[in-house]
């Protein structure tokens, strides 16, 4: 252990080569499939094995996770993937209520028929998606329409910011109890959001996406509780 926590002192600031590159998208892949869990240890030595690449490449993304707050790491118990707290997802929703907030008043600002007609097309295909539960695809759809938005907001920066506040979510809280009733009715809030920006009202569309933000972080919380009550009872039958 005492060598791995000297290797991660000596590699965090490593070159970004090829080879570090493809392991930290597959580790961060692995995590996004939900192969990986929200706390589990990431042993780099069985990385190494399962990628097929050497350990100080692994080291080094790992590291580049712990920099982007993906994983963990602690003396003696290593690597392992971060999970979040009920205080964690407040904030991180609060970012992005202020992040989407302003970017549907840019997108109106710069209104475009072009940019209209494909957030409807996004809305389409989020609302073809009804899985029993939470899953990659309802994500990925869920999260282009939001991100188209900010396309048209004209600010790519936020794009990215906002494409990180998402990924955050999705693959450090397990989504396994998300509420079907709670996809349907973010359908709806997408479609009426939709039906006011094409009449341009930014007061009403920055209404819709508040509302829609805070009620996706309750059921994220939740989600986030009834894992944690589960944990404690299987904890106290053991």
């Amino acid at each position: 252990m005492a060598a791995q926590k000297a290797m991660v002192k000596k590699n965090h600031y490593g070159k970004n080569t090829p080879l570090i590159r493809e392991a930290y998208n597959s580790i961060k892949n692995m995590i996004f499939e939900h192969k990986l869990a929200p706390g589990q240890r990431l042993v780099y030595q069985d990385l190494a094995k399962i990628l097929k690449i050497s350990q100080t490449p692994i080291i080094n993304a790992l590291n580049r996770l712990l920099q982007d707050g993906f994983v963990a790491y602690e003396n003696y118990c290593g690597f392992y993937v971060k999970p979040m707290d009920v205080q964690e997802v407040w904030d991180a929703f609060g970012i992005r209520e202020a992040m989407e907030v302003y970017a549907v008043r840019q997108a109106i600002e710069r209104w475009s028929p072009e940019g209209m007609s494909l957030l409807a097309e996004l809305l389409r295909q989020h609302e073809k998606c009804v899985p029993r539960q939470y899953t990659n695809e309802k994500f990925r759809l869920d999260t282009e329409f939001h991100l188209q938005i900010v396309t048209m907001s004209g600010n790519l920066v936020l794009r990215r910011l906002l494409r990180r506040n998402f990924e955050h979510i999705f693959m450090r809280v397990r989504l396994e109890n998300y509420a079907p009733e709670r996809m349907k009715a973010s359908a709806e809030e997408h479609h009426r959001l939709l039906e006011r920006m094409r009449k341009k009202d930014a007061l009403g569309s920055i209404d819709i996406v508040r509302n829609h933000i805070q009620n996706a972080r309750d059921q994220v919380i939740h989600c986030l509780v009834s894992e944690e009550q589960g944990e404690t009872e299987a904890a106290t039958l053991s």
